[in-house]
């Protein structure tokens, strides 16, 4: 560690300023990891999602996140990574309330709840799992989940995020890295967008989603399918009753997959098996929804291990009903405005 001197003109004002200490390995204050985290991954010149790149372990070769939090994380699991590159002495410092010290007036009326565990856990367990957390998406979150919300609320919040849903989806679909010329003269580089997809959507919730898809990239092909639950028996199995898909299906880069919920994963699971068995390769879908929980991600990726899943959301659990808690109701019931 290395010690700062203060400026003279501090001494001359009668005052001494502390010492500065700096700490290597330390993150700059734009969130960066230092440059001795940042030696030991390499570009795969491939995107997690719009905003962040993949990179790869120089020692486990894994890919992960380019984000700071993930390559300082990947490091200290790294069994291949010797110890002297492992991140040390990296601060963990919490906001302290202002008033923490004052007994609040509403102590005891609203007790405090467990923090949700389920989005860092899944993102940790799924190479494959893109999950939208920004302010926007949380912000559109309440609305939605809001009980209060009326039909017109709920639908122009709801097709709010499915318009950022749609295009992280789309950005799922990337293939070719590019390399453009701004009007300055400037050199830009990123994934270049992809129109050669077929978009298919889970009848009826999955529509309103199909929208957002096709405001975004008007291109893509268009394909339906209508699964129920036939709840003449017990276990409720999905049936398919109706699937309409273009031809050819071989040769779309990438196939999306709509439906806004995903909970147990047994309609989506037989959705999966029909793009297969019509020649989609396993690694080509991506599934796109609004709002998933750990038992149905579990189902997928068990069964499809190399899909891609882009979701703006992750509730922890379902409830004996097998609804996702807690939730925002039933979607396709509160969009089309068919409640009761």
């Amino acid at each position: 560690m290395t010690t700062k001197r203060p400026a003279a003109s501090s001494l001359e004002d009668g005052f001494e300023p502390k010492p500065v200490i700096e700490t290597p390995t330390e993150r700059s204050k734009t969130g960066r990891p230092p440059a001795p985290i940042r030696v030991h991954f390499e570009s795969t010149g491939r995107q997690k999602n719009a905003s962040t790149a993949l990179l790869k372990c120089k020692f486990c070769q894994m890919e992960v996140s380019g984000r700071a939090i993930s390559l300082e994380g990947h490091l200290k699991r790294c069994q291949q990574a010797p110890d002297e590159v492992r991140p040390t002495g990296i601060k963990d410092e919490k906001a302290t309330p202002k008033n923490a010290g004052s007994k609040s007036h509403t102590a005891g009326k609203h007790p405090a709840k467990k923090p949700c565990t389920a989005t860092t856990s899944m993102e940790s367990k799924y190479r494959n799992l893109i999950i939208l957390q920004t302010n926007a998406v949380q912000s559109l979150h309440v609305m939605l989940r809001d009980k209060r919300s009326t039909h017109v609320q709920f639908k122009k919040y709801a097709d709010r995020l499915m318009r950022i849903l749609a295009e992280e989806a789309l950005a799922a679909c990337t293939l070719e890295f590019a390399i453009v010329w701004t009007p300055t003269g400037a050199e830009f580089s990123g994934m270049r967008p992809n129109n050669n997809i077929c978009a298919v959507s889970i009848v009826r919730a999955g529509d309103a989603l199909l929208e957002q898809v096709i405001m975004c990239e008007p291109a893509v092909s268009v394909g339906k399918i209508l699964i129920q639950r036939d709840e003449s028996t017990a276990e409720k199995l999905p049936i398919v009753y109706y699937a309409k898909l273009p031809p050819r299906m071989t040769t779309f880069d990438r196939v999306l997959l709509l439906d806004p919920m995903l909970a147990t994963g047994g309609s989506a699971k037989k959705a999966i098996q029909l793009l297969i068995d019509s020649g989609v390769a396993e690694r080509d879908i991506v599934f796109a929804n609004v709002l998933a929980c750990p038992e149905g991600l579990d189902a997928i990726f068990e069964a499809y291990p190399q899909i891609h899943i882009v979701t703006s959301a992750i509730d922890p659990e379902l409830n004996e009903s097998k609804y996702i808690v807690p939730g925002l109701g039933d979607y396709g019931d509160r969009y089309y405005n068919t409640t009761m």
